[in-house]
């Protein structure tokens, strides 16, 4: 928290030499010291804001200054027409990526931009190994990861609002695909569904 103009002036007033010509309040070395006081309030205030610029999650001023050190963005996305909550979740997830290919890693990486998903690895049936109900798996589906993300947000038709022609319903991509596909093992197929928060509960 900031010290305010009066805080600022008190504490100048404080650092004058003691002594009766300098020693009267309320006067015109008060007045004075007033516009500088107003001036170290401002200073104060910027710095404090720019403790939120550290950090691409919170930097608005230097948000574009991440982007640019970070370079384009690997999944040909315009950042700069994004939102600038997504784009900041953008920039932190480059700007912390450690690496990795593990499970729990993607579902990190999903996570750090606003994602929850379940990934399943899918295995090829084994006569002995399944049971009744269970679905077959033919040869080759252990290279498919079947990744589950649970998005809130969707847009049904309105009418009023709707034009003819538009869909009943659509849910909108999230740019997670991409970041999965670009880090997912190289061998492996990430197959991608959408489920939607109020049929998940």
């Amino acid at each position: 928290m900031t010290r305010t103009v009066d805080d600022i002036q008190a504490s100048m007033i404080a650092k004058v030499p003691p002594g009766w010509a300098l020693g009267f309040r309320g006067g015109v070395l008060d007045a004075l010291l007033k516009a500088p006081a107003s001036e170290f309030q401002l200073l104060e205030d910027a710095i404090a804001r720019m403790m939120d610029e550290f950090d691409p999650r919170t930097a608005r001023v230097l948000l574009p200054d991440f982007e640019r050190v970070l370079g384009p963005d690997p999944c040909g996305r315009d950042v700069s027409a994004l939102p600038l909550n997504q784009r900041q979740r953008i920039a932190h997830q480059r700007w912390t990526a450690l690496g990795g290919q593990s499970l729990p890693y993607l579902i990190s990486v999903a996570a750090d931009l606003g994602f929850s998903i379940e990934i399943e690895e899918l295995w090829p049936s084994k006569a002995g190994w399944l049971r009744a109900g269970q679905r077959l798996i033919p040869e080759g589906e252990q290279f498919i990861w079947w990744v589950r993300l649970h998005i809130a947000r969707r847009e049904n038709f309105k009418a009023g609002a709707s034009q003819a022609g538009d869909p009943l319903g659509r849910f909108f991509e999230s740019g997670v695909e991409c970041e999965l596909r670009r880090i997912a093992h190289a061998h492996t197929i990430p197959v991608f569904s959408y489920i939607l928060e109020e049929e998940a509960a």
